[in-house]
């Protein structure tokens, strides 16, 4: 609520409408390629940890793990917890920067004037008061 009063604040009330329509594309689109993004490095970070750790799991592994192996095409316990675990630290790095960007964007972009919140509470608008 409070981001789509700050995106129509300032907004003509005749474009109010295609302003919260386009945060709420905005919203749309920024989570889609956020997920994507993530989902792709921990992808790939697990598929290359897997690639690494499947070796010595063929050396250490038993035959009852090498069985479960072939049967589910998963490694068992420590082997796909450590292949789990390298994908999931690869992927917070990017997230974790995309949060700090979100934050730095957020902090520079949103400017409220004193004169805008005194304009919003001298006008309630149609329903609100």
């Amino acid at each position: 609520m409070t981001l789509t009063l700050t995106a129509v604040s300032g907004v003509a009330p005749h474009e109010a409408g295609a302003a919260s329509g386009l945060l709420n594309t905005t919203q749309q689109v920024g989570g889609s390629l956020g997920l994507a993004i993530l989902t792709t490095v921990f992808g790939t970070a697990t598929q290359g940890e897997a690639e690494k750790q499947l070796p010595q799991f063929m050396a250490e592994g038993s035959a009852e793990q090498e069985a479960e192996f072939a049967r589910t095409h998963q490694l068992p316990a420590p082997w796909g917890h450590e292949v789990l675990a390298q994908g999931i630290s690869t992927a917070f790095i990017p997230a974790a920067a995309m949060a700090v960007l979100a934050l730095a964007t957020a902090w520079l972009v949103i400017r409220v004037r004193k004169s805008d919140l005194e304009a919003l509470a001298g006008s309630a608008g149609p329903g609100l008061g």
